[in-house]
């Protein structure tokens, strides 16, 4: 029951965004944000939008796909 209900949280929280906070890209890759912030050093695409960190959504997949 837990796992359908975080299934819908995710979904309606980050599927509707254009572009993903770091909590988000941990959700999706099921990885604490410390590790999100080690991928970017690794190469995850992010933009810094003034302070703020972001993803895009299409960028992100396509990166743990390869």
């Amino acid at each position: 029951m837990e796992d359908q209900k975080s299934a819908v949280q995710y979904s309606e929280s980050v599927e509707t965004k254009t572009l993903w906070t770091i909590e988000d890209v941990a959700r999706y890759a099921r990885c604490s944000i410390r590790h999100v912030t080690t991928l970017r050093e690794q190469g995850l695409p992010f933009r810094k939008l003034g302070h703020l960190v972001r993803f895009s959504p299409e960028a992100v997949k396509r990166w743990f796909e390869d």
